[in-house]
């Protein structure tokens, strides 16, 4: 009697301390797993659409004559080095510019900017919508002082800020400099290929 009560204690000791804790383990893992599939269900959609409205708040600043934009579906630019792309353009159902969405490489890695073009192939602002660069160091190019001297141009000869006679590169942040040259430079090569505003 006793080996049998023995062994059932050993049986309810080898349950209560290794299988009852994986089975609430595996039950909070569940629960918690639900919890943020909700979450993400309900937030998503909310992220999305915040998004998708700072989006159109920066194009609109740039093309501030646009009604409301249409995304391109040709073909996008990238250069040969493979160092700058555009990502995306959308044009002014109007026909008052398009805005050129463009991914280069800068010192912290990957820079985002969108730029501007009128319908005249005259660039009207860029801004920077995405970067990793050392604030107070690289985030000096990316000042509106510096993005500013690019407005009104149509053409850029260079892809390097330091060679480009148009512009001033910013001395100790020529990397960001060149990054974000390039991408102004990759967006009149975007609109060049496209033949203008379409």
């Amino acid at each position: 009697m006793e080996e049998v009560q023995r062994r059932k204690m050993s049986n309810q000791t080898t349950f209560q301390r290794y299988v009852a804790p994986i089975v609430v383990l595996v039950g909070i893992c569940l629960v918690i797993s639900a919890a943020l599939a909700a979450t993400y269900g309900i937030a998503n959609p909310i992220i999305e659409r915040n998004t998708k409205a700072a989006q159109d708040a920066a194009m609109q600043a740039l093309i501030s004559d646009a009604d409301t934009f249409s995304e391109y579906t040709g073909d996008l630019w990238t250069s040969e080095d493979g160092k700058a792309s555009v990502t995306a353009v959308s044009t002014a159902d109007n026909g008052a510019g398009m805005v050129v969405t463009v991914s280069t490489t800068s010192f912290g890695g990957k820079l985002t900017e969108m730029v501007g073009i009128d319908s005249t192939g005259a660039l009207t602002g860029v801004q920077i919508i995405n970067h990793a660069d050392t604030p107070g160091v690289g985030t000096k190019a990316m000042k509106e002082e510096h993005l500013a001297q690019y407005v009104g141009l149509t053409e850029l000869t260079s892809t390097a800020a330091k060679t480009e006679p148009a512009v001033n590169h910013v001395s100790g942040a020529s990397v960001s400099s060149n990054g974000i040259h390039y991408g102004v430079y990759a967006a009149l090569q975007q609109y060049a290929q496209m033949g203008g505003v379409q």
